[in-house]
């Protein structure tokens, strides 16, 4: 709620597209938010009814909690904007590029899913979602590292360690969607209105020394997660299969779509440590704004038994 208050009387700026991202004050609301659906769920159950909490619990934390209470907390402060901000009375829709690659559009009139695509599939909240894994062709996958560069804001590593640095913050930023909104304008007349200048980039705020770490830890992280090489590769969340290298593929699921052990260090899999260290090269925002263990460990490995300590 302090979220939405704070960000509800800003007032529209020339661009048309905004990113979000989230720091470590996201971990708390997210913890939170997993109590208060819990509770919903066992409140029609009996003090003795311990394995059916247990079941509840356990289906809650293996549905991919974190995703979901982003989506939902992003939609609804995305509503709360379009709804309380004077200068949105001309949005006439607005769409979300998610970084996992779904994409899903609403109107402002009632807030209701707009069907672009038979293509599309739907969610359990009615969400059209274009995945990235689905087709190539359909694939709709943002490059959020990209889309930092160009607000001024990230220095972006494209040729080392591909990491987004924020001068403040450092790496412990993590990009979620990039919402671009559609005026009653552009459905009027189309979209061929002019581009606004875009802001400048950001310099490289991180020493010589550090970019160079970071480099040999994400050449070393390659090495482990390569396809050659023997690791476990976990239980995959998804398809993966997008055509292309196979390499690429399978280290891509298994960084994004994969749950591995890691309730604590010595449970995570030797092939998924220097993906977690590889931010930790970075000094810049490090003692301020680094993830706790529990946050980290769960980003990386989505090991449900985090959450239940």
């Amino acid at each position: 709620t302090k979220v939405l208050e704070a960000n509800v009387n800003v007032s529209l700026p020339q661009y048309n597209a905004v990113l979000i991202s989230n720091s470590k004050f996201i971990w708390p609301f997210f913890v939170q938010w997993i109590l208060s659906r819990y509770k919903i769920q066992i409140q029609n159950f009996g003090e003795d009814d311990n394995a059916e909490k247990k079941k509840a619990m356990d289906l809650l934390l293996q549905s991919n909690p974190f995703d979901t209470f982003v989506t939902d907390t992003l939609l609804e402060i995305v509503k709360t904007c379009c709804n309380k901000i004077s200068s949105c009375s001309e949005i006439e829709s607005y769409e979300l590029f998610w970084s996992s690659g779904n994409r899903s559009k609403y109107n402002t009139t009632c807030h209701e899913n707009v069907d672009q695509s038979s293509a599309s599939t739907m969610n359990s909240t009615g969400t059209d979602q274009y995945h990235c894994f689905e087709s190539k062709d359909d694939s709709f996958l943002v490059s959020m590292q990209r889309v930092a560069k160009v607000t001024g804001k990230y220095w972006h590593d494209e040729q080392g360690t591909k990491l987004c640095v924020h001068p403040e913050f450092g790496t412990w930023k993590a990009f979620r969607a990039v919402v671009v909104f559609y005026t009653r304008h552009d459905a009027e007349n189309g979209r061929n209105h002019e581009i606004p200048t875009p802001p400048p980039y950001c310099p490289c705020p991180v020493a010589t020394e550090e970019i160079n770490a970071a480099k040999m830890v994400m050449e070393y992280a390659i090495k482990v997660s390569s396809g050659n090489s023997n690791i476990d590769y976990g239980t995959a969340t998804g398809d993966g299969g997008g055509g292309g290298d196979k390499d690429q593929d399978r280290l891509c699921k298994y960084l994004h779509n994969t749950i591995t052990p890691g309730s604590d260090w010595t449970k995570v899999p030797s092939s998924m440590r220097p993906w977690i260290q590889l931010r930790d090269c970075i000094t810049i925002g490090r003692d301020e704004y680094r993830y706790s263990d529990p946050q980290l460990l769960y980003h990386y490995t989505k090991d449900p038994d985090i959450l239940m300590n």
